[in-house]
């Protein structure tokens, strides 16, 4: 058996204490996640005064495992989003300070772009769309993948105002769903509360044949969205 020299044994050392600090900085965010959860769920904070030991008993507590499950699931999910799109260039916005339902988000923003080709954006919803309407001004669409207090719910959008990217339709009360409603499909918005009936149905035919549809969305710009 080959004796392990001096260098190798503190290499070895040194991967496992790397190895160690990402398990617990992974640990870290799943606890924080999974108090979000719990605060949630219960409609409630923790005040400010509140001892870090009297909530890491709540976290070691038995009945706690179940928000720390589901966080582990959301946790995952967004990081094997990062994992898939790892080729793309990542860019981090700093939160304004600002506060809100929607501008608190934490939000990965996949930005799908014809002039400075894909990239992610991370950071909170609010200063993520800033960024992006500043940085990439035409030509992109963008999925925002929003997080938060242990939920999530992804919105697409396209750069261009009056264009709406639509996600397929699941289910609905209205009778059985048509084969291309089954699919994600990018098309002009029809206003359905200002416009007259005749104004209505003239858009919705021009948006009918506009329409593009895709089983999965494109994971870059193509050259029929340009037709918009």
């Amino acid at each position: 058996m080959k004796q392990e020299t001096g260098i190798e044994h503190t290499a070895r050392i040194i991967d496992a204490e790397i190895i160690k600090e990402v398990m617990n900085e992974r640990q870290k965010e799943i606890q924080e996640l999974a108090l979000k959860i719990f605060q949630r769920r219960l409609d409630f904070t923790f005040k400010p005064d509140a001892k870090q030991e009297d909530i890491q008993t709540l976290v070691d507590s038995e009945p706690f495992q179940e928000y720390l499950e589901e966080a582990t699931k959301q946790y995952d999910k967004r990081q094997a989003a990062l994992e898939v799109n790892k080729t793309y260039p990542v860019v981090e916005v700093p939160a304004n300070g600002k506060s809100g339902m929607m501008g608190g988000a934490y939000c990965l923003a996949f930005v799908y772009s014809k002039h400075k080709g894909n990239v992610v954006v991370k950071g909170y919803m609010r200063e993520v769309e800033e960024y992006i309407k500043k940085n990439f001004k035409t030509h992109y669409f963008v999925n925002y993948s929003l997080w938060y207090m242990g939920s999530h719910r992804d919105i697409w959008k396209f750069w261009k105002s009056g264009i709406g990217i639509h996600e397929p339709t699941r289910s609905t009360k209205r009778g059985k769903i048509k084969p291309k409603d089954r699919k994600f499909n990018v098309r002009p918005y029809v206003d359905w509360v200002y416009d007259s009936e005749e104004e209505r149905e003239k858009r919705w035919k021009e948006a009918e044949e506009k329409a593009l549809y895709f089983k999965r969305m494109p994971k870059r710009w193509i050259p029929e969205f340009d037709n918009f």
